[in-house]
């Protein structure tokens, strides 16, 4: 839930301080422009995936399509305006409006991003741990609450992050950062215990009755994994600029932090390329959709 403005301070910052070398724009505004290009089209057929297809609109599959719309603001908003604030640079302004614009839309994003994945990584556990017990805790009434919050929150935090003192929303943003990681971590120990326990067990007992359970938990598993799988992608893409607002709070500026911002914004990009991979049901919906691309569109209600 990181501030991504070049600013550090609650004041404005001289046009020295927000200009790049040039060989630095030119070389970063290429690279943004093919995640902004790779990370829309990817996230817009996550959505578009859970959406058309009636067997995929799962709550896994539902908290992964609420991630990929966090994403998509990311990639078809947020590194476009970044873009043009490069660009503009070459003539040398420092453009306030476009710089706050893109303020607001990647502070609301990533937060959501990290919710999500604080969420998603719960919904993981609950399913994995509490197997009897997941469909009573895991109701489509709940799911919504936790959605409303995963949205809520990062809205709020946004606007927040523009108009109250930096310092304080710092404060807030560690915490809350620290917060979800410890939730995340805490969830995936959980689960590789059970894993763990359950899969000694297996061995222990007869397998020829368990032909069944053994599928439906390789199948989890595969999404447990492509879920962690995320997190670690998302932690090491953010981990510099993190860094990088720790170590130099009071000057979020110049080419290494502009550097890192695009490493950490490029992740959007990533997350609908790993679920293709990983995951054979969104690689055959991806590769419906592209064949369908230029017909009509059709909500597919035909899958139960």
């Amino acid at each position: 839930m990181q501030n991504l403005s070049s600013n550090g301070s609650d004041s404005s910052l001289s046009t020295d301080d927000c200009l790049l070398p040039v060989a630095h724009i030119f070389a970063l505004i290429p690279i943004n422009i093919l995640s902004s290009i790779v990370g829309t089209i990817g996230n817009a057929l996550v959505i578009a995936t859970v959406y058309t297809n009636s067997s995929m609109q799962i709550i896994s599959n539902m908290w992964l399509a609420s991630m990929a719309v966090a994403d998509l603001m990311v990639s078809a908003l947020g590194q476009p305006l970044l873009i043009v604030f490069w660009g503009l640079q070459l003539t040398d302004e420092c453009n306030e409006p476009v710089s706050e614009t893109f303020r607001l839309i990647g502070n609301m994003s990533c937060s959501a991003s990290v919710l999500h994945l604080c969420f998603i990584s719960i919904d993981r556990c609950i399913l994995i741990v509490r197997p009897l017990d997941c469909k009573s805790i895991r109701t489509m009434k709940r799911f919504k609450i936790a959605l409303v919050i995963a949205w809520t929150v990062p809205v709020v935090y946004g606007v927040l992050r523009m108009t109250v003192s930096k310092k304080a929303t710092s404060y807030f943003t560690v915490l809350a950062a620290a917060l979800c990681y410890l939730i995340i971590i805490s969830c995936y120990t959980l689960i590789i215990f059970k894993v763990w326990n359950r899969d000694t067990e297996t061995l222990r007992g007869s397998l020829r009755s368990q032909g069944g359970q053994s599928a439906s938990r390789l199948v989890e598993r595969r999404v447990t994994a492509t879920v962690a799988i995320v997190v670690v992608v998302f932690t090491i893409c953010w981990i510099p600029l993190l860094y990088l607002r720790a170590a130099y709070a009071k000057s979020n500026v110049g080419v290494a932090y502009n550097w890192a911002r695009t490493l950490a914004l490029s992740n959007s990009a990533m997350n609908p390329w790993i679920y293709c991979f990983r995951m054979g049901e969104f690689r055959a919906a991806y590769e419906k959709l592209l064949r369908c691309g230029m017909g009509p569109f059709k909500r597919d209600t035909s899958d139960q």
